[in-house]
């Protein structure tokens, strides 16, 4: 396996820097079931978080995008099963922020009983969280 950067996954999925897109392209043209990309939970919710609030796209655009990605063999995802059933999931997708619910999952997998945050809106779409008052 080979692990991308967000810088990667973004110019593969946004295709807004021609040279970097074609390259790009060019190193996953290369990928295989042998060797996949690896995209890890960070570099999940990094390329979640700046479509979101740099490109202001909607998390049902951005779930369906991911969804896709999910499908392509020569990708390798970190906990996929649990990434697909979020994106599966929409109303966390639409209810909540993406990464909201990563952050709680890896808390969760760690052993913690809750999340806290002081994300209003998270304490009351996410389950696992808890605002911190």
């Amino acid at each position: 396996m080979i692990g991308i950067d967000t810088n990667v996954l973004l110019r593969f999925i946004l295709a807004d820097h021609a040279d970097q897109f074609e390259t790009v392209k060019s190193f996953l043209r290369s990928r295989s079931l042998d060797e996949p990309a690896f995209i890890s939970l960070v570099v999940f919710v990094e390329t979640s978080w700046v479509l979101r609030r740099r490109y202001g796209y909607a998390n049902s655009v951005i779930a369906a995008t991911f969804r896709q990605l999910l499908t392509i063999e020569e990708f390798f995802f970190e906990d996929e099963h649990f990434l697909d059933d979020l994106l599966s999931d929409d109303e966390k997708t639409r209810g909540g922020d993406i990464t909201g619910h990563v952050v709680a999952y890896l808390a969760a997998r760690a052993g913690c009983r809750k999340t806290v945050t002081l994300d209003r809106k998270a304490a009351r779409k996410i389950s696992e969280m808890e605002l911190l008052t």
